[in-house]
């Protein structure tokens, strides 16, 4: 089990490692449907994470030999994402979370530089995002911010996840709960 455990942390850090790479390269050539997209994987492995550490031993074993023999995790993305927000996340995580799949799958969302597209996302959408923002990376955005205010803080996201990840990669590899 041990060793399962440390090869799962070495391919999250691995993946999340080369997202980062890829994040800075996105935003610098202005590919911001990516910067969103990739921003939505780096999300999605610190759900998984946090959903394993938050498993006891029995099922922690379990999903990780069927995640090594090649099977996907018998619980979908959006049972983890529900799990999460039902043990401790903000609301922030379910909002990046849905608004990362608008930019994966084809939506308005994606004609992002002709428009602004915050429009198409729901008010209290705006308003948790904006907020979490404000709060967590010292912003001063509004309601009335466009994509392009708030796009601009999308490395300060992702290096927040980044962090709170690894920080529940090593509770992990400590065993702690």
């Amino acid at each position: 089990m041990i060793n399962n455990i440390k090869k799962y942390c070495d391919i999250v850090r691995e993946s999340s490692n080369e997202n980062e790479i890829a994040i800075q390269w996105l935003y610098e050539n202005k590919l911001y449907k990516k910067v969103i997209g990739t921003l939505r994987e780096e999300l999605e492995l610190y759900i998984r994470t946090f959903y394993l550490l938050n498993q006891n031993q029995i099922e922690r074993e379990r999903i990780l030999n069927s995640f090594f023999e090649g099977f996907k995790w018998k619980v979908t993305e959006r049972e983890m994402v529900n799990f999460a927000q039902n043990n401790s996340f903000k609301g922030w995580e379910e909002i990046t979370y849905q608004i990362g799949c608008y930019f994966i799958h084809l939506t308005v969302l994606h004609n992002w530089n002709q428009e602004d597209i915050t429009k198409f996302i729901t008010l209290t959408e705006k308003k948790i995002l904006i907020n979490y923002i404000n709060k967590y990376h010292n912003a001063n955005l509004t309601i009335d911010s466009k994509f392009e205010d708030i796009i601009k803080f999308s490395l300060d996201i992702f290096y927040k996840i980044k962090d709170n990840m690894e920080y529940q990669l090593e509770q992990l590899e400590n065993n702690i709960v």
